[in-house]
């Protein structure tokens, strides 16, 4: 045992000198060496496991099909309000691989490949072999098209409609679910004369619209998205991370452009907001992030860039992430170049669609309209022209959920609704009893979630690190702390000690 006052030396010596360690290196240099760790990992360098896992994404990817059914189409042909239905889920497994095609100095650049295979456990008791009534969509697609480009043939093809479009032959018909998502409903099979002639100029559309596919036999193939499965997306080309971590798989180009060609640029040599191209592909994110930084994302499907805010911290599979998510903006047009002005229907005086919708004939060569899943968000107009939407913030807002220090995606779902205006089409017998509205054709919901065992590799390597911070150091602080305190008390005490011994002593003796 040492005496009290050279023990509290010892303990506020060692005591202050473990405080000032522990302090440095807690809360300056691990954390240093986690965010150089993170950095490393980070960036897209080719063998490393992050670059093995932006090839081939670790993630459990699901497109989920929601049609509308119309349960009363013969009042609709009337004029009467459409009544409509959810019908789904119809769910899809996706199997997604960025195929590499080149690596230069930071930038790479790859295209996008998927596998899509109908999971008929996740959809029960849906299946490919339902049958779902609902808008005609290559009808709307084929007839707006050619009213708007070659309105002067407007006058013979209403005789020859049934050429055209055989059995489906209607502005609202019934379609086998399989066939109008993926395996296709055929069109100008049997042409005649007239129609032969209007099927000659569809086929010259072909090549601007992605969801029409030209047969050996003459005839065309419509699905809705065919073209998404087994087929190449256009190119990306990505910064690597390594000059700038924060740049980390941001796109530099898309379709060897660094802008959209979709939308309007009202300013002769500018480009506007509308075309610019923003954030990643959405399979990752910068690392580091704020709260205060919106994320940005292109989504191809709907040609344009979206940003999302932080709303809320989460928790995945116990890994806390930040999640973001759109607002009522999206939609909103505040910028006025996504107004293309040749959508016929509901809109306002200068043409634009109301609140909440989008045109999207530039992007995908049809006059459909876009929005959030049962209308969330969107003009009244709109919300009301149908029976049946159940708009819910939760269920049909597009998200995504992200690690914040490394920027890894947690879970996500691009969620979008494809309308179409049922209308009046000049010189088509069929439609003239239309009431105009906006009609929903379906929603989908493009979700995604870590593997567990990407899930457990994050809380290993990541995790513990941070919890050697937040939990072990604070602990030691603390214990070190109480040392120097019990230190300096005992050196006080024994000084208080002497000081009294000091007083009592008599004069004579001090004398």
């Amino acid at each position: 045992m040492c005496a009290p006052y050279t023990c509290g030396i010892v303990l506020t010596v060692v005591g202050a000198g473990l405080v000032i360690i522990i302090s440095l290196g807690g809360f300056v240099a691990v954390p240093k060496i986690i965010v150089s760790t993170i950095t490393d990992n980070v960036a897209l360098i080719n063998g490393s496991e992050q670059f093995e896992r932006f090839e081939v994404v670790p993630v459990i990817m699901n497109f989920t099909v929601h049609l509308f059914n119309i349960t009363n189409p013969d009042e609709v042909l009337e004029g009467g309000v459409p009544r409509v239905t959810e019908i789904g889920p119809y769910i899809y497994t996706m199997e997604q691989k960025r195929v590499i095609e080149r690596i230069e100095d930071d930038r790479l650049t790859y295209h996008i490949w998927n596998l899509m295979q109908f999971d008929p456990v996740g959809s029960y008791p849906n299946t490919e072999d339902d049958f779902i009534t609902m808008p005609n969509v290559p009808y709307h697609a084929v007839l707006g098209t050619t009213e708007g480009d070659f309105p002067f043939l407007m006058g013979i093809i209403n005789s020859g409609v049934d050429g055209i479009f055989g059995e489906y032959n209607q502005p609202i018909a019934t379609f086998r679910v399989g066939d109008i998502l993926f395996k296709g409903v055929p069109i100008c099979k049997d042409p005649v004369v007239v129609s032969g002639v209007v099927c000659t100029v569809i086929r010259s559309m072909l090549p601007d619209i992605q969801n029409m596919v030209l047969q050996n036999d003459g005839s065309i193939l419509f699905s809705l998205f065919a073209y998404k499965n087994m087929t190449e997306s256009y190119r990306y080309e990505v910064y690597r991370g390594i000059e700038d971590v924060h740049d980390v798989a941001r796109i530099i180009r898309y379709n060897n452009l660094p802008f959209f060609q979709y939308w309007l640029n009202p300013n002769p040599g500018e480009i506007s907001v509308c075309n610019m191209i923003n954030g990643t592909d959405s399979g990752l994110y910068n690392p580091f992030m704020t709260k205060d930084k919106p994320i940005y994302a292109i989504n191809p499907d709907i040609c344009r860039s979206i940003r999302l805010d932080f709303v809320r911290e989460m928790e995945y599979e116990g890994v806390p992430g930040y999640r973001y998510t759109v607002d009522e903006s999206m939609y909103a047009d505040d910028y006025g170049c996504f107004c293309l002005n040749i959508t016929q229907g509901i809109t306002r005086e200068n043409g634009c669609l109301l609140k909440g919708a989008c045109e999207l004939f530039s992007c995908v060569g049809a006059y459909l309209v876009l929005t959030h899943p049962h209308f969330l968000f969107a003009d009244e107009a709109y919300q009301n022209g149908v029976i049946g939407n159940m708009p819910d913030l939760e269920k049909h807002v597009p998200f995504i959920e992200v690690e914040p220090y490394t920027g890894i995606v947690l879970s996500g779902g691009k969620r979008a609704q494809f309308n179409v205006f049922l209308r009046p089409i000049r010189g088509i017998t069929a439609t003239q009893n239309f009431r105009t509205v906006l009609t929903p054709l379906f929603w989908v919901d493009e979700g995604m979630s870590l593997t567990e065992e990407f899930v457990d590799q994050i809380k290993d390597e990541l995790l513990l690190a941070l919890k050697l911070i937040d939990i072990i150091i604070p602990i030691l602080l603390s214990v070190f702390s109480i040392m120097l305190v019990a230190g300096i008390i005992m050196i006080t005490r024994r000084k208080l000690n002497n000081d009294k011994l000091g007083d009592n002593i008599p004069t004579s003796y001090n004398k």
